[in-house]
């Protein structure tokens, strides 16, 4: 009778509380953010900016713990995502840029469906760019002129020297690089390129302002392509750098470029696990959101030369799900440069 009671009890109080809710649940819990790349990188660097300013936007303000996951470009990261990772809510990751179109080509490393990830948002819509050693190659003429392969250094084929050198071989119509594969991210093969022991690499504008500032400003760096912005121009930082639509001529040219570079500018997302409780999610899209409109975040950004031009959740959703319900044709093009 006692243990009836008892069970009883324990009933009816859990019907009055109800379910345990987002704003209740983070009360004194640690959230694991993975950064898909090694430290110090861009990934790394907005990761880690977010993840002091995003808990006080949390109900019940959890601590957030940075936890680095280098491998295969961002494969391993997004695999462990998937098929790892607790699904209760606490752990969110930073996707590295691209790895969705492995899904795309039906790469069988892709042990992920983008589709079931839950998208929460984007920090900085940027662009991409393709550079040289200057004293090497200091222009477009000179490296086409080489009689030997450009060596380019990569973290993987997702990486946007091996990318933004894949296209550029397509419009010209012409190898290029010799594509060195398995530095573990940006921030290593950015020191290659600046030892010697790689000749060309590429970057967003942020990063590359980050690890390799100081020899474009000392004129060491020669810049040689860009992606077009979301509006088809040249970035700011590189006004008189052309584009990729600069070298463009046919129709196929430039649908290989709008298929390739559609996602790049959403190059930094964070999601969190298929299975997360939609309440969690939601709660956590709108910290995500508020971190991103937060002037304390917006002036540290500013001091860590970090442009925030972010996008939600939703929006991230979306040109997930058109980017893998892409027709067969543009399906043909990614698996071109990718495979």
């Amino acid at each position: 009778m006692r243990l009836f009671m008892a069970m009883t009890a324990l009933i009816v109080a859990v019907m009055i509380s109800g379910p345990l809710h987002g704003a209740d649940f983070y009360k004194g819990k640690k959230i694991r953010l993975i950064v898909s790349s090694s430290p110090g990188g861009g990934n790394d660097t907005y990761s880690r900016l977010i993840a002091r300013h995003i808990s006080r936007h949390i109900p019940g303000n959890p601590s957030i713990i940075v936890q680095n996951m280098p491998g295969a470009g961002g494969v391993m990261a997004a695999d462990y995502l998937y098929r790892k990772a607790k699904r209760d809510g606490t752990v969110m990751e930073q996707i590295n840029w691209g790895v969705w179109f492995h899904q795309v080509v039906g790469d069988k490393r892709a042990r992920f469906d983008f589709n079931k990830i839950n998208a929460l948002g984007v920090a900085a819509i940027e662009s991409a760019i393709l550079f040289t050693r200057k004293s090497e190659f200091p222009t477009w003429e000179s490296v086409m002129a080489s009689k030997k392969l450009i060596t380019s250094g990569n973290s993987g084929r997702q990486s946007l020297g091996h990318t933004m050198g894949k296209v550029m071989e397509k419009l010209v119509g012409k190898k290029i690089f010799d594509y060195i594969f398995g530095y573990p991210g940006a921030r290593q093969y950015s020191l290659a390129f600046r030892q010697g022991e790689v000749q060309s690499s590429g970057n967003t504008p942020g990063s590359f302002r980050d690890q390799l500032g100081d020899m474009w400003d000392d004129g060491k760096i020669a810049m040689l392509v860009q992606a077009p912005t979301p509006e088809g121009g040249r970035t700011k930082e590189f006004p008189n750098t052309p584009t990729l639509l600069d070298f463009a001529k046919t129709d196929e040219h430039r649908q290989l470029i709008k298929v390739t570079f559609g996602l790049t500018h959403y190059g930094r997302p964070y999601a969190m696990p298929p299975g997360t409780p939609k309440d969690r999610v939601e709660l956590m899209r709108k910290a995500f959101t508020a971190t991103m409109n937060d002037p304390k975040f917006l002036a540290e950004a500013k001091r860590l030369k970090r442009d925030i031009i972010p996008s939600t959740g939703a929006e991230l959703q979306q040109l997930w799900k058109d980017v893998l319900s892409a027709p067969a044709e543009n399906v043909a093009i990614i698996k071109d440069i990718w495979l």
